[in-house]
């Protein structure tokens, strides 16, 4: 029986802007730690009882069986949602750190109003912002 979301993985390119970009959105890094044998660096940002783990792997890091097919997943996450108290200031924070909006945001959604922020100005992660 799954009792929660434990967390949600992410594969970044550049492992300390995509820590640094997330911490200027406002969420707090709670453990970095580098497993030099798997040749991987991983944060975790949680998110009430959530975990947003990143995970980098150095090129250079041989491809054995576990990370043949840990590195090679080809499926994507197509977006992160976090829910806010403010939708227009968390919009304002974003902007302030480089993200932009997607054309159309904010608008109503499923539940409350919605901002999307284009993926590429949010190191490669579509976010969604949601008011409810």
């Amino acid at each position: 029986m799954m009792r929660k979301m434990r967390h949600i993985g992410i594969i970044v390119e550049d492992f300390d802007r995509a820590v640094e970009k997330f911490k200027a959105f406002g969420l707090t890094c709670s453990e970095v730690m580098e497993k030099k044998e798997d040749g991987m660096k991983i944060a975790f940002f949680p998110i009430g009882d959530t975990l947003i783990e990143f995970l980098h792997f150095s090129p250079d890091k041989g491809w054995d069986p576990f990370h043949k097919v840990v590195r090679s997943q080809k499926g994507v996450i197509n977006h992160l949602c976090f829910e806010v108290d403010d939708l227009e200031a968390s919009i304002r924070d974003f902007q302030k750190n480089g993200a932009m909006l997607v054309e159309g945001s904010p608008r109503p959604g499923a539940h409350g109003r919605v901002a999307f922020f284009h993926p590429e100005t949010t190191d490669g992660i579509l976010i969604e912002l949601c008011q409810v």
